[in-house]
C-alpha cells in the first residue's frame, strides 16, 4: 500500500500526484451536477412542469460538465505524465550516484545485470506507482465523502449506507480473487 520511503522520496511530485487526485475530483463534482441537471429536467417532464428554461438548463449543465470533465482529464494525464518523468529521472539518478559512490566494488554483492534491470523494470513499476496508485489512493478517500455530502441533501439514510458499503468495495474483490484463484488451482 503506502509505503513512507517512497512518500519521503516524492519531492516536487507531491503537487502532480495531488494535481491529478484534484482533477479526478473536479471531475467528479463536474458529473454530480450534470446528473442533477438532468434528474431535474427528467423530473419536471415526469410531472408535466417542464419549461424551456428547464431544457436549457439540463442541456447547459451538460455541455459545461462535459467541457470540465474533459479538461480535467487532460490536465489528470499532464500531471500523470509530469509525475512519472520526474520520478524516472529522480530514481535513476539516486541509483547513478549510489553506484558512483560504490565504485566498481558494487560487483561484488550485485551483478551487472540486476542492476540494469532495475534501474529500467524496478523504476518503470515505480513510475506506476507514483503515476497511477497515489493519485487514485487519494481520490478513493475524497469521491465517497464527496457523494456522502452531496447524497445527503437528497436522502441521509441512502448515503449513510453508501459510505459503510464502501470499505466492503476492496474486501469483496479480495474475495472473489481467493475465489478464483481456488478455482484456478
Amino acid at each position: 500500500m503506502i509505503k513512507k520511503r517512497l512518500i519521503k522520496e516524492m519531492g516536487d511530485n507531491k503537487r502532480y500526484i495531488f494535481g491529478n487526485a484534484a482533477a479526478q475530483w473536479v471531475s467528479l463534482a463536474a458529473n454530480i451536477v450534470m446528473i442533477f441537471g438532468i434528474a431535474n429536467l427528467l423530473d419536471k417532464m415526469i410531472t408535466r412542469s417542464a419549461g424551456t428554461a428547464d431544457y436549457t438548463f439540463a442541456i447547459a449543465a451538460a455541455v459545461c460538465s462535459l467541457l470540465i470533465r474533459f479538461v480535467c482529464s487532460r490536465l489528470q494525464e499532464r500531471c500523470s505524465y509530469l509525475s512519472g518523468k520526474s520520478v524516472k529521472k529522480k530514481l535513476r539518478e539516486l541509483i547513478f550516484r549510489k553506484l558512483m559512490r560504490l565504485g566498481t566494488s558494487y560487483r561484488e554483492s550485485v551483478p551487472t545485470s540486476e542492476i540494469v534491470q532495475l534501474s529500467v523494470e524496478g523504476v518503470d513499476q515505480l513510475e506506476t506507482y507514483y503515476r497511477q496508485f497515489l493519485p487514485q489512493f487519494f481520490y478513493a478517500f475524497l469521491a465517497p465523502l464527496t457523494l456522502f455530502g452531496v447524497l445527503c441533501f437528497v436522502s441521509v439514510q441512502s448515503a449513510a449506507v453508501l459510505l459503510i458499503c464502501v470499505p466492503l468495495i476492496p474486501g469483496a474483490i479480495m474475495a472473489v480473487q481467493k475465489i478464483a484463484k481456488l478455482f484456478l488451482l
